[in-house]
């Protein structure tokens, strides 16, 4: 029996469709969905396929921010907000763009894995913007 690639349940009634693979775990561009899920899976694909480069490009910009910074802010307040401020935006970022990987999406459902993308997004970015008001008022 097969498995509903959005909601990782077993089903008879899955729908096969076919889809260009972009952080789906597809083989041969073919997915089993439930009919109820259909419209889901092709909106969130959608906007993989849309955004994908956009989302890649801030998480490699932001990523080298944090790291020029934590290798040049040695006695540097500007560096140090250089950092506090790129891990809240890299929360940011994973929270409007809940992308995971192939191996997350076997490991759970493209709906669990999208809301534990969230969840850690808006956890990264509480804490940098705690981390950054705190900075700014006692740093």
């Amino acid at each position: 029996m097969r498995k509903c690639i959005w909601c990782n349940k077993q089903s008879d009634k899955l729908k096969e469709i076919t889809v260009r693979q972009i952080w789906i775990p597809l083989q041969h561009g073919k997915a089993f969905v439930c009919p109820e899920h259909e419209e889901k899976l092709r909106g969130f694909y959608d906007r993989v396929r849309r955004y994908a480069l956009l989302f890649l490009s801030l998480v490699t910009i932001l990523t080298l921010s944090l790291v020029v910074s934590a290798l040049l802010g040695n006695n540097n307040y500007l560096f140090g907000y250089l950092f506090i401020g790129s891990f809240a935006l890299i929360g940011l970022v994973i929270f409007i763009f809940p992308f995971c990987s192939q191996s997350t999406f076997d490991l759970m459902s493209i709906a669990t894995s999208i809301k534990a993308a969230r969840i850690m997004g808006g956890i990264f970015f509480a804490l940098g913007t705690i981390g950054l008001v705190l900075a700014l008022f006692y740093g």
